[in-house]
Formats: C-alpha cells, sequence, structure tokens
C-alpha cells in the first residue's frame, strides 16, 4: 500500500504527458496517418489504463480509491470569466455558426473550471461530473463520475468541500473508478435525500443499473442500495457494442412518493421492447417498495429527463444509433404505457455495415415510427448531435435548454440548443443553437428558473448562467 501511495501520482502524472504528446502529433500528422496514430493511442491508452486497474484492484481491497489518494484536497474551482454575454463564450465569432445572437442575448455567464476532477478515459474530456442544487438552491452538490462528493454555496463556487462515503465499499469493481463510460450516471437531491444511480457489476462482464441513496449530510454520506434492475446484461454477447455506453441513468422527482429512472438496452438492442425488462425503458419507482413500472419502452439511451406535473407530461432526450439522436414527448404518461420504436425504428443507422441476418432483423432502423405503431419524436437530429440533459426555462413549460456532448462544431454538437414547444407541446415551434466548443455533460435550473448551472467536460468547468432582467 506505501508502495501504491508513492508511486501513483508519477504514474498517472506520465500517463497525462503520454496522451498530451501523442495528441500533439496527431494534429500534426495526415488524415491516413492520423488513423495510424489513433489506433496506436488507442492501445497505449488500454495499455496505461490496465495498469491503472491493476493497481485500482488492489487499492480497493482496503478501501481506497485512486483519485482520492491523488486528489486527498478539496476541490477548487478558478474563476475563468464572470457576468460575459453569452454569445461571446469561449471568445469566439460565433455569426457563421448562425448563433441566433438576439435570443441568447438574454443570459449572462460565469465559468469556473478545476483541475481537481482528474482524468476519466475519455478523449474529449478533461474530468466529468453531476450537480444539483440544494438547500433551496442556495447550495450545490457535486458527485465525479467515480464517486467523490463535495458540495459548495452557489456565492462561493470557486471551493468544494469534500464528503467522506461508504461508496468504496458499496462499488467494489475497478473500473467504476477508471472510466466515466462505468460510473456515476445522475444524482438527485430529494429535500433531505441524495439519490445517485451508476452502472453495477453483478458478475464478470454482466452490468446492471443501480440507484443508491443516503441521508443528504455534509460530514458523511451512508449509502445503501435504493433499487437495482432484476436482472443484468452479459456484454459478451452478438448485440454488445461498447454495451457500457448504452446505460440511461438519469433521475427525475415526479412526486412525493416517486421518482422517474431512465435506462438504457446497454445494447442489447431486443431488451427495449420486452416489458419483462427493465432495460431500454422510463420507470416509475415507488419510494416506499422500490418497485418500479414501466411508464415506456423502446428506448436506447435516454440522456435527458423532465417532467411537467403543471401539464402532465414527459419530456425525455435519447441517444440515437449513428445519427437519429432524438427528443421524445410522451402525454398523460400514466394513462397507458408508450412505445418510442427502438430498435424497431429509428432516423440513425448502425455503426457497422457486416451485422448479421439476425441482428439486423431485431434492429432494422425503419425510417418511420408512428408507420409501425410507435411514438414519434417531436424532433430528431442527423447527424447526432451527443444529446444530453435538458431543463424547463420557463413558467409554462414550454421552453427548453438542451445539451450536446459531440465532438463535431458543425454537427451542433458541442454547446446547447434551444427548443420552444408549441402551445398544445406536441411539436417544436422553435430551434436555436449557440456552439459552446464545450461537451454539456450536466444542466441544472433553480426554481426560480433564473439560474441554470452546467457541467463542461472539455474544460472540466462549471457554468452558471443568469436569465437578465428584460
Amino acid at each position: 500500500m506505501i508502495f501504491l501511495k508513492k508511486y501513483i501520482y508519477p504514474i498517472l502524472i506520465v500517463f497525462l504527458v503520454c496522451l498530451i504528446f501523442f495528441g500533439y502529433y496527431l494534429n500534426k500528422k495526415s488524415s491516413a496517418s492520423k488513423k495510424n496514430e489513433i489506433s496506436n493511442l488507442a492501445l497505449e491508452l488500454k495499455i496505461r489504463n490496465d495498469q491503472l486497474a491493476k493497481m485500482q484492484k488492489n487499492l480497493l481491497k482496503n478501501g481506497y480509491n485512486i483519485n482520492n489518494i491523488i486528489n486527498q484536497n478539496n476541490i477548487s474551482f478558478k474563476k475563468i470569466t464572470e457576468n460575459k454575454k453569452l454569445i461571446d463564450f469561449n471568445g469566439y465569432s460565433l455569426k457563421k455558426f448562425k448563433a441566433n445572437n438576439n435570443f441568447f442575448d438574454n443570459y449572462s455567464f460565469s465559468k469556473y473550471t478545476t483541475k481537481d476532477i482528474l482524468f476519466n478515459g475519455n478523449l474529449a474530456a478533461t474530468g466529468t461530473a453531476f450537480i444539483d442544487f440544494y438547500n433551496e438552491d442556495k447550495n450545490i452538490f457535486l458527485s465525479t463520475y467515480d464517486g467523490i462528493f463535495a458540495y459548495s454555496k452557489l456565492s462561493n463556487i470557486e471551493k468544494f468541500t469534500k464528503v467522506k462515503s461508504n461508496i468504496n465499499q458499496l462499488i467494489t469493481y475497478e473500473s467504476f473508478y477508471l472510466s466515466d463510460q462505468y460510473g456515476v450516471k445522475d444524482i438527485l437531491i430529494d429535500e433531505k435525500k441524495l439519490y445517485v444511480s451508476y452502472i453495477g457489476k453483478r458478475r464478470n462482464n454482466c452490468y446492471d443499473l443501480k440507484i443508491i441513496s443516503a441521508e443528504l449530510d455534509e460530514k458523511y454520506l451512508e449509502f445503501e442500495i435504493f433499487y437495482e434492475t432484476s436482472n443484468c446484461v452479459d456484454t459478451n454477447n452478438e448485440h454488445g457494442y461498447w454495451a457500457q455506453q448504452g446505460a440511461g441513468g438519469r433521475i427525475f422527482k415526479f412526486d412525493n412518493s416517486s421518482l422517474l429512472f431512465t435506462t438504457g438496452d446497454f445494447r442489447n438492442r431486443p431488451l427495449a421492447q420486452k416489458l419483462d425488462s427493465e432495460f431500454g425503458k422510463i420507470l416509475k419507482i415507488d419510494i416506499q417498495t422500490n418497485k418500479a413500472e414501466v411508464v415506456s419502452l423502446g428506448h436506447r439511451n435516454p440522456q435527458g429527463l423532465f417532467y411537467s406535473k403543471k401539464y402532465d407530461f414527459i419530456l425525455s432526450t435519447e441517444h440515437g444509433p449513428k445519427g437519429g439522436d432524438e427528443i421524445n414527448i410522451n402525454h398523460k404518461p400514466f394513462s397507458k404505457i408508450k412505445n418510442f420504436g427502438w430498435p424497431i425504428s429509428s432516423y440513425g443507422e448502425h455503426y457497422k455495415k457486416n451485422y448479421s441476418k439476425k441482428i439486423l432483423s431485431e434492429a432494422p432502423l425503419k425510417k418511420s415510427h408512428k408507420k409501425y405503431g410507435f411514438n414519434e419524436p417531436i424532433k430528431y437530429f442527423v447527424p447526432s448531435i451527443g444529446i444530453s440533459q435538458l431543463v424547463s426555462i420557463s413558467e409554462n413549460d414550454r421552453e427548453f435548454f438542451v445539451g450536446a456532448m459531440g465532438n463535431q462544431i458543425d454537427d451542433q454538437d458541442l454547446g446547447i440548443h434551444y427548443i420552444k414547444l408549441n402551445k398544445n407541446r406536441d411539436k417544436v415551434a422553435e430551434h436555436k443553437y449557440i456552439l459552446l466548443n464545450e461537451r454539456v455533460r450536466d444542466m441544472i435550473v433553480s426554481k426560480n428558473k433564473k439560474i441554470i448551472l452546467m457541467f463542461l467536460e472539455n474544460s472540466a468547468s462549471i457554468v452558471i448562467l443568469k436569465k437578465q432582467n428584460n
């Protein structure tokens, strides 16, 4: 253990330097050469990650997390800019990107970045975290992908104080602590209760979705299992393609007795159409009994979730395959179970061209939903934008910000989308976009709709958006 503590930090430094070195030279090479370099880099990352996994496995025997050992201090954020016009984000000239200047001038932004959230295995992300308000929106709670928790006052966002927990005793497989592909998927604070969703491991190559909960305590979080899917998905199957990426995991408070929860299909596509499976669904979970019921099915990887109590509808976002990201609406969602079509219908395409006839028959990706008896999305994106969380920004629940976390500027997937619904809330009446050149992982909004917080992955930053008085 002493040996590990002594040499973990230098090893990770070397690891990160290698990444920078490779990234620099990748940009210097021709397209053909870049493919070879990317392949070499992927191999190098695998070797490094395998080394870290061995170290993490040994550390877990004693209840330690690599990142907590390296960074034992609190999480500090540095103010980059304050109260600037959103249109000037990152200093870009945005006219050529059709940024809809007049609308977004209604918002100012302040940006804070940190170096205390460590590399998470994604080349496009410095660090990943999820956030939520509590204490009447005066405080912010933060969870990194690998289960490090901290809190701050909104008025002093530059300093987050870490909170100890028993999460290392509950989650004992090393991949959780080394890659955002496995770790925490969302957090929710309901009154004095903290809920955390994540990918769990039942056995080798078989993963499930879990929610743990704890009384909100700024000193220590005593987690226990709140909900877990009844089965796990074996990733060594013919459907698997980065199975851990298709998890879902968003949590939203429905009412005082239940939560809404999204689950992905874990790339086992047929599960999304099976009512006896909890995967590829939006679920309603009873807080007292911890039992789940299916609200809707036919989902691939739902990443954003909102419920309007006033107008009784669920709005959700969903990753398509290659293209076909969706925004779906479910009116009167508890009157009957709705089906949104995956994997029968999708406006995207398969990543691979050589799938077996069996897989192609299971997932034909028809270019209509309604024709086959499914609910059509109210909007879809081809190419995909890497769609993420959404928040309501108006009292009438017609206006929303939708995050994007792709990697291509031209595809409008590095910023935020503004969506306005029509009066019947069954169509998109208006759509605008602003480039941030950042992956938007998470968003939360204050109760008065005046303050929106975003966590941006590329720079590991928290951005505060403030709506200006008109």
